[in-house]
């Protein structure tokens, strides 16, 4: 960049490399993550797909626009006034606060309450803000970052400390900095009963944040929102602590910058900010049949000869066990130690494909694996042990057996469940009710290979649209499937 010799002009070229340094940085950094989560969701075949696209572009535009802006030949006013216009220090933050968290879900979302009376689509219930500007409402909230597997929303701010207080005087609160209504420790009435009209934007962005929250809950409970302001500092202007105190009183976390531990090198924590969906699994496991039946099939405990009879789709899952272990890759990471249920319909229907088509040692598992028939009044340490000695890989420790056979009560369930679950159970079948209802109930986690049925069930809540505050089923599901051994054809 050339600019008037008679200018400062050592210092804008300085202020222009820095520029361009830090978007190399950030643009590489993310460049690095981007790789890291289509590894792993290629790995993991992941059903939900971490949504980062639209941040990719902005990041490549900031510094697309830092290269123009080091080599363009423009006067020292209009590099200055580009600079002012450059939104690093917005980006740097966002990404710091990122690489914070864990789990990183989505970027720059727009999540929406009231969505029937304004007509957004249910299945709008998050919208990325490239894809949501045209229906965007009144009742929507932007979300900087969605992290902790959807658990956490993060919104971040750059305002300073001097643009905050500006914002209040307009509104006039320096005519009430007196008033003790307004101390931080006299916050007692209700949020929601004051007039957002009267609130400074970050405090309305809270409360925004807050009322999409409760409507948009992930498995169960809404999301926790966490506030991170990077030039504020709590303490020096009682009229900012007034502000904290409102923002705090919506349940956000609120995040100062004397608060902000420095930002971590991305080497450090790279891997906790991939989406693993085994750290949100409830307390007790829901086994749906398809899993059930992966855990006693043969292919999932040893090294299985290709026969020539085999199904196609045996032989396929053979060679993928080949490559990738079911068990100590997926499946045994996943349950732990967690207890484990299944409902008696996905038991009944595991018994009916193992009585018609098991092996000696597959129908060894199953009355294993549900302490029946022979193995009724097996003690669950001699269960483990037993379970143990008939397959290649070890059984990671606290692994509890037996899994235990509860009844589905759907009569019941369908009383706890959104109007919703009448159409989708409508389509689903007896049996895939009995599974999946149960578990959503119940709160718990549903493990499944079926990915056809819970695609359909996700195409049916977005279709038939859920209630502000309701929550679909929540459920987990595993990347690989497995039959038994001889499915589909046995000689003779």
């Amino acid at each position: 960049m050339e600019l008037d010799p008679n200018s400062q002009a050592i210092e804008l070229k300085d202020t222009l490399q820095d520029l361009l340094r830090r978007c190399k940085i950030l643009d590489e950094e993310v460049r690095t993550y981007i790789s890291a989560v289509e590894a792993h969701q290629k790995l993991n075949r992941s059903a939900n797909r971490v949504e980062y696209r639209n941040m990719r572009m902005t990041f490549k535009q900031e510094l697309a626009f830092a290269k123009k802006l080091a080599s363009s030949y423009i006067s020292e006013e209009k590099a200055r006034n580009h600079i002012s216009s450059s939104n690093i220090v917005y980006l740097e933050t966002l990404w710091n606060a990122a690489k914070r968290s864990s789990g990183l879900l989505a970027f720059r979302k727009y999540f929406f309450w009231n969505r029937q009376q304004e007509g957004v689509p249910a299945a709008y219930s998050g919208l990325s803000v490239a894809k949501g500007a045209q229906v965007k409402g009144k009742s929507s909230a932007l979300v900087d970052i969605v992290a902790e597997d959807g658990a956490e929303w993060i919104r971040v701010s750059t305002i300073s400390h001097k643009r905050l207080l500006f914002d209040l005087a307009k509104l006039g609160w320096q005519n009430d900095s007196d008033n003790e209504d307004d101390m931080p420790d006299a916050q007692t009435s209700n949020w929601e009963d004051d007039d957002d009209s009267d609130q400074v934007d970050i405090v309305k962005n809270a409360r925004d944040l807050a009322r999409a929250a409760r409507a948009n809950p992930i498995r169960g409970r809404p999301p926790q929102v966490r506030m991170v302001f990077t030039r504020i500092h709590p303490g020096e202007t009682k009229e900012i602590d007034v502000v904290i105190a409102k923002i705090r009183a919506t349940g956000a976390i609120v995040q100062c910058a004397n608060e902000l531990p420095p930002p971590p090198a991305l080497s450090d924590v790279l891997p906790k900010l991939l989406v693993d969906g085994s750290r949100t699994l409830s307390s007790i496991l829901n086994i749906d049949c398809t899993i059930l039946l992966a855990l006693v099939s043969d292919i999932s405990h040893s090294n299985c000869p290709i026969l020539d009879w085999y199904p196609k789709e045996v032989k396929l899952q053979i060679k993928e066990e080949a490559e990738e272990k079911l068990l100590p890759t997926h499946l045994y990471p996943a349950i732990g130690a967690r207890p484990m249920v299944c409902t008696q319909e996905a038991a009944n229907q595991m018994n009916l494909i193992v009585d018609t088509l098991a092996t000696d040692t597959e129908k060894t598992r199953a009355n294993i694996l549900l302490a029946q028939n022979d193995h009724q009044a097996t003690p669950p340490e001699n269960l483990k042990s037993i379970w143990a000695n008939m397959s290649d890989y070890p059984v990671p420790e606290g692994f509890q057996l037996p899994i235990r056979v509860v009844a589905s009560n759907i009569d019941q369930a369908m009383l706890r469940l959104p109007r919703a679950a009448e159409k989708i159970g409508s389509e689903i079948g007896a049996l895939n009710q009995a599974i999946f209802f149960y578990g959503w109930a119940e709160g718990l986690t549903t493990l499944s290979a079926n990915r056809t049925r819970a695609a359909q069930i996700e195409h049916m809540i977005n279709a038939h649209g859920l209630e502000d505050g309701e929550a679909g089923p929540h459920i987990w599901l595993c990347g690989e499937s497995r039959s038994l051994i001889a499915k589909k054809g046995r000689r003779g």
